[in-house]
């Protein structure tokens, strides 16, 4: 954070923001989430999201692709392994050090100004971003989710995912306005692995901790929960209310 902080490259780029979009993608699925450091323990995780990961080296790397090996799913982000520990450029390409694992060179990143927007089609929808843009070139055997739609990125890639090993690797390159692409990918990648998610709005929040399940609501909508039958609501209600939490077992 220190680094990316430190050289934005563009005043519009926050760290923060940037990690609470793939927080908030996460959490649309329901899924329980942790977070750790590169010294824990990778396998105890079947998902992995290391965004903006801008300073690695070698045994991070290393690391990572034995986890991808041994069956885990990783989704890196853009700005990924720029650098290395000390915050210098590798002498090699863009993020040279991952390009083996993500099956993808990064031929350039760009940004945008303020009122210029960039568009990036993945499946059926159009997304807009104008903070962070790395342009990928797959390798043979990397997919493409996404990729860019107009201006002279037009038809290079935005999203890569291949299979290595046992699990997969996904790479999304660009940040979008509203946080909505990195929510599809990281649907998808759920999906794909076939665990059964939810589909929570923006601003809904399911959390487990200590046997119990706790339900916040940020819209300002009344929102049904997917409570199980048989469940014993403690604290509130369902439907969830707007600014209400309803907790239950």
């Amino acid at each position: 954070m220190w680094d990316l902080e430190n050289q934005k490259q563009t005043e519009f780029w926050s760290t923060w923001r940037h990690r609470n979009i793939y927080t908030s993608a996460v959490k649309s699925t329901g899924a329980p989430m942790d977070f750790i450091t590169e010294e824990n323990d990778f396998s105890a995780y079947p998902f992995i999201v290391a965004p903006a990961y801008q300073l690695i080296d070698q045994k991070l790397v290393d690391k990572w692709t034995k986890y991808v090996e041994n069956g885990g799913n990783l989704i890196l982000s853009c700005r990924t392994g720029q650098k290395d520990k000390n915050g210098h450029f590798f002498e090699a390409k863009w993020s040279g050090p991952i390009v083996p694992l993500i099956g993808a060179d990064v031929e350039f990143f760009d940004m945008l100004v303020e009122d210029v927007n960039g568009a990036i089609n993945a499946g059926n929808n159009t997304y807009k971003w104008n903070v962070w843009a790395d342009v990928l070139n797959p390798k043979q055997g990397t997919e493409v989710l996404a990729s860019y739609a107009d201006q002279f990125y037009k038809g290079k890639a935005a999203a890569i995912t291949r299979k290595l090993g046992k699990g997969t690797v996904t790479y999304i390159g660009a940040e979008s306005k509203d946080g909505n692409l990195e929510r599809q990918i990281v649907r998808t990648v759920y999906e794909r692995a076939k665990v059964a998610i939810e589909d929570f709005p923006k601003g809904v929040y399911v959390e487990w901790r200590d046997g119990f399940y706790v339900g916040v609501n940020y819209t300002n909508e009344s929102i049904n929960l997917p409570i199980p039958a048989g469940s014993k609501i403690l604290v509130g209600k369902n439907p969830l209310e707007p600014a209400q939490a309803v907790i239950w077992k």
